[in-house]
């Protein structure tokens, strides 16, 4: 690919991004809650609080570590198995003329490298993006909402053998206000659709680019282990009481259908082509001569 012409896909790419990702931005910054009450005999909302076990910073490095890093390798692999191919068929076609452009080029690598990154980052973007309007529409109290908020004679409010009564003029003590906002986005869980959108990407993409024949159970076992991080995520925000159960499952259901779509339908990963399908390593002669003979064909073009 030419400099220029991967340049204008990156600038392009860039500014797409940035349209999706800055109401995420700006939702993070200046967004405010619905401002949701609560009953008195809810007993949902009054587990105390627990530091997260899977916290932000975990959760984004193994998020965009674990795709990204596989990206490249693989990338990087198929590239050269595809360049070895390339120049065998060279040698053994050496009488033929093929017309070379004097422009920069770029090696394929890098420009799918950059397709892919974009793309998983444009749906990563969509998940949070869908994943925070909710939160901010809902409201929905976490599950250490109480023990966080300590509403101002809360027994005045909710004495033991009054009714169960909706309050909604009430006042929180606590004094940490990242903590009080926090305490109103239960709705659906941000770790989880993270975590679900890009594990689930992950396993898309190495089941359609990692085909080594060295092993039949590599590819599975890497799968289940990438798929086993987002559940754990998941159940942790439910038992550090960050969550309801139900927020979790919302989360996992933003993050697959967000990862399903961007996948089959944004990304070229399951569009048919013998360029792409290339093996890590060839699985046999006759791929062997198949890859040869679409190189041959496409170089006579």
């Amino acid at each position: 690919m030419a400099a220029t012409a991967l340049i204008r896909q990156v600038v392009i790419d860039f500014i797409c991004l940035a349209i999706v990702w800055l109401p995420v931005l700006l939702l993070h910054l200046l967004g405010k809650a619905f401002q949701r009450g609560f009953y008195c005999d809810d007993a949902s909302i009054r587990y105390p609080f627990k530091e997260s076990t899977v916290t932000n910073v975990v959760l984004y490095c193994y998020s965009l570590g674990l795709p990204i890093l596989s990206m490249i390798i693989i990338e990087i692999f198929r590239w050269r198995n595809n360049s070895n191919n390339s120049k065998r068929l060279t040698r053994q076609n050496s009488a033929s003329t093929i017309n070379v452009s004097s422009a920069i080029r770029i090696p394929s690598v890098i420009a799918e490298l950059v397709h892919l990154v974009a793309i998983f980052l444009f749906g990563a973007a969509c998940s949070q993006l869908a994943t925070d309007f909710g939160k901010y529409t809902i409201g929905r109290l976490r599950p250490h909402f109480i023990a966080v908020c300590q509403p101002e004679n809360f027994a005045q409010l909710c004495p033991l053998d009054g009714p169960p009564t909706y309050i909604t003029d009430y006042k929180c003590t606590g004094d940490d206000e990242k903590l009080l906002r926090e305490s109103r986005l239960s709705f659906p869980s941000g770790h989880s659709s993270f975590s679900a959108y890009t594990m689930l990407f992950l396993a898309f993409y190495l089941q359609r680019r990692m085909n080594w024949s060295g092993s039949k159970l590599l590819r599975p076992t890497i799968q289940i282990c990438v798929l086993m991080l987002s559940w754990y995520t998941g159940l942790s925000r439910v038992s550090d009481y960050k969550h309801h159960w139900s927020d979790v499952l919302s989360g996992f259901l933003i993050g697959a259908i967000a990862a399903s779509l961007t996948a089959l339908y944004v990304s070229r990963l399951f569009q048919p082509s013998i360029r792409r399908d290339m093996a890590l390593v060839p699985q046999s002669r006759e791929d062997v001569e198949m890859q040869q003979n679409h190189l041959q064909a496409s170089a006579g073009k």
